[in-house]
């Protein structure tokens, strides 16, 4: 396919999904006029994995592609990514231009345009080219008065016109820009820039313009003019120069036409100055104030210096004032700020640095006790022949420091603070008591309280259908026919599938849930939502404790194939926060394995609960439906590969996949796995449990967590096939989630 290379270095060519090494492929090849292409594909493999695409961008040199892995060298305006096929983000500017140049079919940018308060945004369109249609359906702009995509709608764009001048209400714009599958066009290029009342300088004669709100000021005139924006010119004032102060001096400050509207005095060392240092000229051409005065021997003394601190004058404040601060690792008790007084002494208390430690910052979801300062009653064998110095050979270098009080937020040395999780749904880690130390630091580690995961006490093998599943998520779909956000009703969502809460922000699903019907692409943040804390199919039966959640964000794994089905998983990233309790706790991602899926399931347990929503509701249950549960076998994929040849829907089962039956003999089992988009748990073993190799028949593995046990993700549901009436001995395909644990812990940050 090419000439000869110069490079020696080889990549090994591994083909797609076998995953099978079928040898070496030379990485850079010389084309027809003799440049590097980095893109060959390789006679041994049906796609070379090396082989990138530069979508909006231009290939980078060998080392950039090879050694570095960055294989675009630069995208067009508007792009970013390996690929440059990112755009779009938050931008807290002043003033910048967006620009987009040869968008591709199916694009998706989105930009929040963020300035200060009390400022607006002014939007203008440079450029604009995209495929016109008298609704704007296909390719558009739309921009939204605010920061997010549920904001006011301002307009929607298209076509070769460049609309008018955009202006916000507030200090944000949201800008969405989306393009179909079939045409493309130049893109656009737009600036934006803060705006305010002040921006067109309305102020006259040099006065300074204030804002008051985003639409109204006023104007900081200079001396003699007045008027709403300076426009009334002072009428001519004329002062006599004063004498000079005796020991002393002034200097002349001059306006307009050199005529002369203020002066500044001061006094020659050591004589101290008297009265007002600065005198206006009036429009009664008077001067202001009385005459400066210099006088020898009055004002304060030096400022006391401070042991462990330091002072400094604060610029521009009379009387004479200064500010003292402490070094590290001592607090400030008495008066931060001393002013000299007309009797010729210093203001407020003195002050004093202390020893101490200031408070370590620890979130809300940690409670702290503030213990009183103790000694340790640490002995050494010395302690026996001083056995009656021990309280004075530990207290500070200034008996006065104990007693001195401190400023919020610091503590003295020898106190204590307990720490403990302000729920006990959160598990502590760091210390639990930690010393302000002598060095001003605090001992031990720093603390911190984290969900627990996969904890289920109240879980009876008896009744699994009445079971509540805290770590349950529902996934929703908004219909097509729902358009106008602001009014929307519970009838506008689909309830698709179900996932799994794996921390206060990440749900993990099946990829194909959140994806167009062949698609890799995950849909719209807006046309997502979850809900955690169900009980009942049905909101109204029981509101209590749900939680609807937005959606931050979707991220579907790469590898993900809607053909086949492989890779099937995602992680749904929330813009709320989920509130952990007693009806919404975390799930456990599985432990870390060696083997294929059928090793992996065998270390642990041959048989998992499958819990979900059924997309499509049980009539006869009506209001009472709950979430579905029953057990499945995990079983080999040869049979399971044949069973699905032998009904007509042959497959093959990938190292990502899972194959398990249906386990009817198990208590009021409700569960049809393969019709149900749920997750595949494994169940807590009980405490003290050592037998691992127990048959697979018994129910010892669907016992209570007890204590200490965990329940773990095992696998997401994927796939099924028709056959009518549910039938236990049919396999369902499920995503293996244990290969997926790094992936899934990364996009979980």
């Amino acid at each position: 396919m090419c000439r000869n290379c110069c490079e020696y270095d080889v990549i090994q060519c591994k083909c797609p999904l076998q995953g099978s090494r079928v040898g070496y492929a030379v990485p850079c090849c010389r084309n027809a006029i003799n440049e590097c292409d980095p893109c060959i594909i390789h006679p041994g493999c049906s796609i070379f994995e090396n082989c990138k695409r530069c979508n909006n961008g231009t290939w980078g040199p060998r080392d950039n592609f090879f050694i570095k892995g960055k294989f675009c060298a630069e995208c067009r305006p508007g792009w970013t990514g390996g690929d440059c096929l990112q755009c779009g983000g938050v931008v807290r500017k002043r003033q910048g231009h967006l620009v987009l140049e040869s968008y591709p079919n199916n694009a998706r940018c989105e930009w929040t345009l963020q300035v200060d308060r009390p400022f607006t945004i002014d939007f203008r369109f440079m450029m604009l080219s995209l495929e016109f249609d008298h609704s704007c359906r296909y390719d558009y702009i739309e921009i939204r008065d605010g920061n997010s995509i549920h904001s006011r709608v301002i307009g929607r764009y298209c076509g070769n016109s460049r609309p008018a001048l955009i202006q916000s209400s507030g200090n944000a714009l949201h800008v969405l820009f989306v393009s179909d599958g079939y045409k493309n066009f130049d893109g656009f290029f737009a600036t934006f820039q803060e705006s305010s009342a002040c921006s067109s300088s309305p102020c006259l004669h040099d006065g300074t313009c204030i804002l008051d709100t985003a639409s109204s000021f006023h104007c900081a005139c200079l001396s003699g003019y007045t008027g709403r924006r300076c426009e009334n010119v002072p009428a001519e004032r004329f002062c006599s120069l004063p004498a000079k102060p005796a020991h002393g001096d002034h200097f002349l400050v001059y306006g307009p036409n050199d005529v002369l509207i203020a002066l500044q005095a001061l006094c020659y060392r050591p004589y101290k100055l008297l009265g007002g240092s600065q005198r206006t000229c009036l429009p009664n051409n008077t001067w202001s104030g009385a005459p400066a005065r210099c006088a020898k021997g009055s004002g304060c003394p030096a400022a006391p210096r401070l042991h462990h601190g330091f002072h400094q004058p604060v610029p521009g404040l009379r009387p004479e004032t200064v500010e003292y601060s402490c070094n590290h690792s001592y607090a400030l008790s008495g008066d931060g700020r001393r002013s000299c007084l007309p009797n010729g002494t210093w203001s407020g208390r003195a002050p004093l640095c202390v020893r101490a430690c200031r408070e370590p910052k620890v979130s809300e979801l940690v409670r702290q006790t503030i213990l009183p300062p103790q000694i340790p009653s640490r002995k050494t064998p010395l302690h026996k022949l001083y056995s009656m110095g021990l309280g004075h050979l530990l207290q500070g270098d200034d008996p006065r420091e104990a007693s001195q009080a401190l400023p919020r937020g610091f503590h003295h040395l020898y106190s204590q603070i307990g720490y403990e999780c302000a729920s006990p749904y959160y598990r502590h880690a760091g210390s639990a008591r930690r010393t302000c130390l002598k060095t001003g630091k605090w001992s031990g580690r720093h603390v911190s309280c984290s969900p627990v995961c996969g904890k289920h006490s109240t879980f009876d093998p008896q009744w699994p259908a009445e079971t509540h599943w805290p770590w349950l998520a529902a996934i929703y779909r908004r219909s097509t026919k729902s358009a106008d956000v602001s009014k929307e009703a519970a009838s506008d969502w689909l309830l698709v599938c179900s996932g799994a809460l794996v921390n206060q922000r990440s749900v993990v699903v099946a990829a194909h849930c959140v994806t167009e019907l062949g698609k890799v692409y995950p849909l719209g943040t807006a046309k997502m939502k979850v809900v955690v804390g169900k009980h009942y199919r049905h909101d109204l039966r029981a509101p209590k404790g749900l939680q609807h959640l937005r959606v931050a964000s979707i991220a579907v794994h790469p590898n993900y194939d809607p053909l086949i089905l492989d890779s099937d998983l995602a992680v749904v990233r929330l813009l709320d926060k989920a509130r952990i309790g007693e009806q919404v706790l975390p799930l456990c991602l599985p432990d870390d394995v060696q083997g294929g899926p059928e090793e992996a399931a065998a270390a642990v347990s041959r048989e998992g609960l499958v819990t979900g929503w059924s997309p499509l509701p049980d009539l006869a249950l009506g209001d009472e439906e709950r979430a579905r549960v029953g057990v499945v076998r995990l079983a080999d994929v040869v049979p399971c590969e044949q069973q699905y040849a032998r009904n007509g829907a042959p497959v093959s089962v990938t190292d990502n996949m899972l194959c398990a039956s249906h386990k009817p003999d198990y208590g009021a089992s409700n569960i049809c796995p393969s019709d149900t988009g749920g997750i595949l748990v494994l169940p807590g073993s009980p405490a003290g449990s050592q037998d691992q190799g127990t048959d697979s028949s018994s129910s010892s593995s669907m016992d209570p967590a007890g204590s200490g046990s965990q329940w773990r993700l095992m696998g997401l549901v994927s796939f099924g096939y028709e056959q009518g009436e549910c039938d236990p001995e049919l396999y369902t395909v499920y995503t293996n989630v244990a290969n997926f644990k790094d992936w899934i812990e990364s996009h979980m940050r």
